[in-house]
């Protein structure tokens, strides 16, 4: 099944390519919601890197785990702006993620998610998941366009 979010911001898409590539701009804004955790690490790269794959322990409302997730940055296309991950969990066998950054009218900026899960029978959950989680991570990300100063 497949989700599709999509927000437009006033602010420069190169500022907000620069920010969704940092491993902290994900930790806030998936922040009080989920809490992600480095596995086998101190903490996650300042920046995603291509061919990467990161473990991270997920606890919901930073209280109730729900395992950890694999993400395997698959691609991360400056020309397209563009990241691609394939991510999966001990619950969720396939949680593909495209974000893309893509330049609006006005000097703004239209940021979109899709991702496409697949969780045998509890896939209709984790659709409708997914869809309410991508929605507050956008929420999340228009406090982080507001604070800039110089976004544009």
């Amino acid at each position: 099944m497949r989700v599709y979010v999509e927000s437009v911001w006033d602010c420069d898409p190169d500022y907000c390519w620069d920010r969704v590539q940092q491993s902290a701009t994900l930790v806030r804004i998936a922040w009080p919601l989920i809490a992600l955790r480095p596995v086998g690490a101190a903490e996650f790269p300042p920046r995603w890197t291509e061919g990467a794959t990161i473990e991270c322990g997920l606890l919901l409302f930073n209280v109730v785990p729900l395992g950890v997730r694999r993400l395997c940055f698959e691609s991360i296309d400056d020309r397209l702006r563009e990241i691609q991950t394939r991510e999966s969990d001990p619950v969720v066998r396939r949680w593909d993620h495209l974000i893309r950054v893509e330049p609006a009218d006005g000097g703004r900026t239209r940021y979109s998610d899709t991702i496409e899960v697949e969780a045998g029978a509890l896939t209709p959950l984790v659709w409708l998941f997914a869809k309410l989680f991508y929605r507050y991570r956008q929420r999340r990300w228009r406090a982080i366009v507001a604070e800039a100063h110089d976004c544009r």
